[in-house]
């Protein structure tokens, strides 16, 4: 199209052109911008920080290297698989109104009050949660889209994660029927972190390969010899790791990190992560 002006033909095609092309492109940046980052926990049963290494565990010790990490977390007390699992997602620990008892069978109530999957959902995420242990039954609520208990939950997790953006968190077991058998840091013992090194690595792969992610990798308790969940100190030492697209976690934020704090620091990458 042309038009005159001060007596001369100017073409405004050109213009009206890059003006749509703008505007395009400005909308698609908001989309782009409005995308929740795909936010991974990854619970490693009975994971003390010494089994940590590149013998042992080459990925997780690499991941180590690329993100934030604290090898002097803490349990909650009593330092117990699904007690500290309800500390995780409530955020409440045994002695401030969290769960006491580590036993628990289906048909019974489950976690009462909201969790970090409700956080989540409330967020527009959808929420997934993969785990190995019959009892974490416990945590699942009206708020978890998927779940699924799994011999293999990461296999579970990765099919949920290939589907978008999405709050995923996932409780790998086989190193707390290790322990108490052979010992924890037993030969055994590290070997079965060899494994779960080896399958984590796709789940990982896949989170990051969505863009923006923010992925925590960490254990509800640790153990000693043969024994955990009796008060020893080396039942409470757990590690954390912390992975992320941008630097929302540092590592003074680890500082003091105990397991009820999980979903305190959950929801603060969740805040920034849209």
């Amino acid at each position: 199209m042309k038009e005159i002006e001060n007596g001369h033909f100017i073409n405004t095609v050109p213009l009206v052109a890059v003006v749509w092309l703008l505007m395009m492109l400005g909308c698609t940046s908001t989309a782009l911008a409005q995308k929740p980052a795909s936010i991974l926990v990854v619970s490693i049963d009975a994971l003390v920080p010494e089994a940590l290494g590149d013998e042992t565990s080459p990925f997780i010790s690499e991941l180590m290297r690329q993100g934030v990490y604290s090898l002097d977390g803490m349990s909650v007390d009593p330092p117990l698989t699904l007690v500290s699992h309800a500390a995780m997602v409530t955020g409440l620990a045994p002695n401030k109104g969290g769960r006491l008892d580590n036993d628990w069978s289906p048909g019974e109530s489950t976690v009462p009050g909201k969790t970090v999957f409700h956080a989540a959902k409330t967020a527009g995420y959808r929420t997934g949660f993969f785990y190995a242990k019959q009892k974490l039954g416990y945590l699942v609520s009206s708020d978890v889209d998927e779940y699924e208990l799994s011999a293999f939950p990461t296999d579970d997790a990765l099919e949920f994660v290939r589907k978008g953006s999405s709050f995923t968190f996932v409780h790998i077991s086989g190193l707390d029927q290790v322990g108490p058998e052979f010992g924890w840091l037993s030969k055994e013992y590290l070997e079965e972190l060899g494994y779960i090194d080896e399958y984590l690595k796709p789940l990982v792969e896949a989170v990051r390969s969505q863009g923006e992610y923010r992925i925590i990798i960490l254990s509800d308790h640790g153990g000693h010899e043969k024994l955990h969940g009796c008060g020893h100190p080396e039942d409470f030492r757990i590690p954390i790791i912390v992975l992320q697209s941008q630097p929302l976690i540092n590592p003074t934020d680890l500082k003091g990190f105990t397991t009820d704090g999980l979903s305190t620091l959950v929801t603060k990458v969740m805040a920034n992560s849209r």
